[in-house]
Parts: C-alpha cells; sequence; structure tokens
C-alpha cells in the first residue's frame, strides 16, 4: 500500500481551521485490507477551529480503530464519537469556545468498494473517464438555493451569488447533529478511479479546471495532482479563501496527500 506524503497551506482566510489523518487498516485486525480517512474543517474561530477539527478527527479515528462490527456500523458510531468529544470539551471550556464546530468527511476504500460519512459541505469527487461527480451530500446552503432557482424564486445569478451560500445547514458542533449522510451500501469503484476528498476551500476552482488537471494528471502520483490543485487554487486568488485540504485515492492503489 503506498501512501504519499502530505504538506499543508494556509490561505489568506484564518478563520477556519482543517485537520486530517488517515491510516492504514489490516485484515488481521480490521477483517480487510484498505485505508481510512477523515478530514474535518473547523469553524468558530482561528483557535476553536483548529481545536475543533482535530478533537473530530482524533475522535473518529480512534473509535473506528478501535470498535468492531460493518464499515457503516464503524462509520456512524466514529461520527457519534466525535460528536461527543467536541461536547464534552464545548461543556469543559464553558463561553469561551462555545460557538466552536466541524465538519467532518470519514472515508474507507477498500478493494475497489467506498464507503463514507459526511457532515458539512467537504466535498468527495468521483474522477471517472474524463466526468467529475460529487458523491456525498452538500449540507450547505448551496443546494437549497439552487432548488430555489430551478423553482423560478430566484435567479441562477442570485443563487450564484447570495451571501449565505457558505451558511452550513449541518455541523458537528454543540448541539446534536440532525443531517448527515451515511453510505450504507459500498460504492463500487473501477480501475483508473480517482477520488478526490477536499475541504470546502477547493470550490474556488471551477469543475472544468478540476477536470482539465486531474485528466493531464490521471497517471501521476497523489503529491502531483495535490500540487496541481493547490496551484489552481492559488491562481483563483479569492481573497476570502478558506484552507484547502485535499485527500487523493487511486483505484486500485491507493495514494493520499494532502495541501
Amino acid at each position: 500500500m503506498d501512501e504519499g506524503g502530505g504538506r499543508f497551506c494556509r490561505s489568506a482566510r484564518e478563520a477556519q481551521e482543517d485537520h486530517y489523518s488517515f491510516c492504514p487498516l489490516l485484515t488481521h485486525t480490521d477483517g480487510f485490507d484498505g485505508v481510512l480517512l477523515a478530514l474535518a474543517d473547523g469553524m468558530g474561530g482561528y483557535a476553536g477551529g483548529s481545536l475543533a477539527s482535530r478533537l473530530v478527527v482524533e475522535a473518529f479515528i480512534e473509535n473506528f480503530c478501535f470498535t468492531h462490527g460493518t464499515i457503516p456500523d464503524r462509520l456512524l458510531s466514529s461520527l457519534q464519537a466525535s460528536e461527543r468529544r467536541l461536547q464534552e470539551e464545548i461543556a469543559r471550556r464553558g463561553e469561551t469556545l462555545s460557538q466552536m464546530g466541524s465538519t467532518l468527511l470519514g472515508v474507507v476504500w477498500t478493494r475497489g468498494q467506498l464507503h463514507w460519512v459526511s457532515v458539512g459541505d467537504s466535498v468527495l469527487f468521483l474522477y471517472r473517464r474524463g466526468t467529475l461527480r460529487r458523491l456525498n451530500a452538500d449540507h450547505s446552503m448551496v443546494p437549497v438555493l439552487r432548488e430555489a432557482a430551478a423553482r423560478g424564486q430566484i435567479t441562477p445569478e442570485q443563487a450564484a451569488t447570495h451571501p449565505d451560500r457558505s451558511v452550513l445547514r449541518s455541523a458537528i458542533a454543540v448541539k446534536p447533529v440532525e443531517m448527515y449522510e451515511l453510505r450504507d451500501l459500498p460504492f463500487s469503484l473501477e480501475p483508473g478511479d480517482i477520488i478526490l476528498a477536499a475541504s470546502d476551500g477547493i470550490n474556488s476552482v471551477r469543475v472544468e479546471i478540476l477536470v482539465q488537471i486531474l485528466a493531464a494528471n490521471a497517471d501521476r502520483s497523489a503529491e502531483c495532482i495535490a500540487d496541481r490543485l493547490l496551484h489552481a487554487v492559488k491562481e483563483a486568488r479569492n481573497q476570502r479563501q478558506d484552507n484547502t485540504t485535499i485527500a487523493v485515492l487511486h483505484n486500485p492503489l491507493p495514494s493520499l496527500s494532502k495541501v
């Protein structure tokens, strides 16, 4: 199993912080071979966001690795463990960090199959034969605004520029999570598929640009793909650019990288 190296790039916007972790899953302990990835985008100011994302990821990885059962059961249990860990910390710190919270994307790759659980707006993309599509649900206001535009309640231009586009409808925070997505049936992968997991900073790059980058570098390493994607994020020159974390998995041989 090849695990690519990682690098972190802090963007111009400091209000949110990302954290991630991945680990191999082995037959003798997990019942299957694969890779577990957890990615979180924190909120609640520089200190609160950084702490929230770290706690969520650490609790998720720890719980998954020390529980048993099916992959979906372990993903859901790990999401709940992350929620408990963050709420315990909020209760301990009181008003100091009462507004902190985090998104969460947990992904398991195992022998050509994919499972995931997600809360918030971090993205899970599938690149297959020149096409890029999102696999997981978007818990921001973006799909709500798109539906409003489709019904004629607002214009497409208003939906694309609405000030509430980035508002989250669900996140791990002081209140219980009410909206999450759990992929309980495995999503089948094909040879040559590329899985791209990323925090919302990647949204500054147009989809057609992402497709061009992936098409041009599909046979290269995770580090190379991540470098090209990071360069595209920088080239977008978004003054309110969020931190950007990217994990790339190649099927059948997974590689991971972070920028």
